[in-house]
């Protein structure tokens, strides 16, 4: 048995060393491609440089014109945004005018005694269509005025009646 492992160990040992032979010559062929671009010419040198900057410059001009496009979109988007807040503030103030005049109107038809439920009107008319036997809700309705004044109307009336 030890003649057989001696072989075995041999024959591996002249295996390992061809493919060391291999990696050799693979390395001396990189290294000899290198050198020879290692030695370029100044006429090489200069064609590269002008590639790289023609491509530079290709580069330059699209990142230009992409930042031209972005700077209008935002540009345009301002605007709008601009158009948007005015018109938000237009509509503000049209609500605060709306709102106002809706407030001197109820201001002034309180005062008017409208819709004033001490009003001698509007107990007037309360009593009146009760007497006729309306409910709470249709006198509420005739009088314009909520049903908890009416029904307050109605059992003061009784009070004093009493």
């Amino acid at each position: 048995m030890e003649q057989a492992d001696l072989q075995l160990w041999l024959t591996a040992q002249i295996v390992l060393e061809g493919v060391l032979i291999v990696f050799m010559v693979v390395f001396f062929l990189r290294l000899r491609r290198l050198k020879g671009s290692m030695t370029r010419t100044p006429e090489q040198i200069e064609t590269s440089i002008s590639r790289f900057i023609s491509e530079s410059e290709k580069l330059s001009e699209q990142f230009t014109n992409n930042l031209k496009e972005k700077k209008d979109l935002s540009l345009t988007l301002l605007l709008k945004l601009e158009r948007k807040i005015n018109e938000m503030n237009h509509l503000v103030q049209t609500v605060e005018e709306n709102s106002s005049n809706t407030r001197l109107a109820r201001t002034k038809s309180i005062s008017e005694g409208k819709e004033n439920p001490a009003s001698p009107q509007s107990r007037g008319l309360v009593l009146k269509l009760a007497n006729k036997g309306h409910t709470v809700e249709e006198i509420a309705r005739e009088a314009r005025l909520n049903r908890g004044e009416v029904e307050l109307i109605l059992d003061l009336d009784k009070q004093f009646s009493l």
